[in-house]
């Protein structure tokens, strides 16, 4: 189990004043073993990734997080378990590796089958992956939503993370807690059966990445399709 979380901020006049130490000590929960950041200024967006390891596969420092290549970065809370056989057919078409870990496999998966990768993919997942050369940020989880990826999105920024609580965290902004009684309501007369009916939570403006969906942020016209 590892932590992950960020955010996209396209308005330049407004940052987002959270504390970068405490959100890292509160991801800890999810990966005790290396905790790090990714951060990128463009004129028009700021863009910072955050990740908390526990380490699993590759336990050396060079299969960290965030993880770069090039032009990308990833991080990736999960286990892709047919990397092995992934591993082995990107080589086969001229991709080199320079660690043992299923991440960096996801990367360079991505770099070759672009956002069809998941196609090829038999696992758990939630990752975001940084594309520079397109900008955009790709984000996907799981076909069957064993890993977390909650969301909150308005017109100027998109804040991700593995938990709601580094949302809180990195938003500042209360109006993102009101509750969402409708699914509180839900809950009470229906039980868990209600949690997965749809992409909400138990607070209004916090969403859930449904199982099986990807989102692809357009970090050109802040399109999210």
């Amino acid at each position: 189990m590892c932590g992950i979380a960020g955010y996209i901020n396209f308005n330049k006049k407004q940052k987002l004043e959270f504390s970068k130490n405490s959100l890292i000590e509160l991801m800890k929960n999810r990966g005790p073993d290396f905790q790090d950041n990714y951060k990128f200024i463009d004129k028009k967006y700021d863009i910072e990734f955050f990740s908390s390891r526990l380490s699993i596969i590759d336990l050396k420092r060079r299969s960290n997080q965030p993880f770069k290549f090039q032009n990308f970065v990833i991080i990736f809370n999960g286990e892709i378990y047919n990397y092995i056989e992934l591993r082995n057919k990107l080589i086969s078409y001229g991709h080199k590796f320079s660690t043992n870990s299923d991440t960096e496999v996801l990367l360079k998966a991505y770099i070759h089958w672009g956002e069809k990768l998941v196609e090829y993919l038999d696992g758990m997942w939630a990752f975001s992956i940084y594309d520079l050369k397109k900008k955009i940020v790709f984000v996907s989880r799981d076909h069957f939503g064993q890993k977390p990826f909650f969301y909150y999105r308005d017109e100027n920024k998109f804040i991700f993370g593995s938990e709601i609580k580094y949302i809180f965290k990195i938003a500042s902004n209360k109006k993102i807690k009101k509750i969402n009684y409708d699914k509180l309501k839900d809950y009470i007369t229906i039980g868990y059966r209600s949690i997965y009916k749809n992409n909400q939570t138990f607070f209004k403006n916090i969403d859930i990445l449904e199982p099986g969906s990807n989102l692809i942020i357009n970090l050109n016209n802040k399109k999210i399709t």
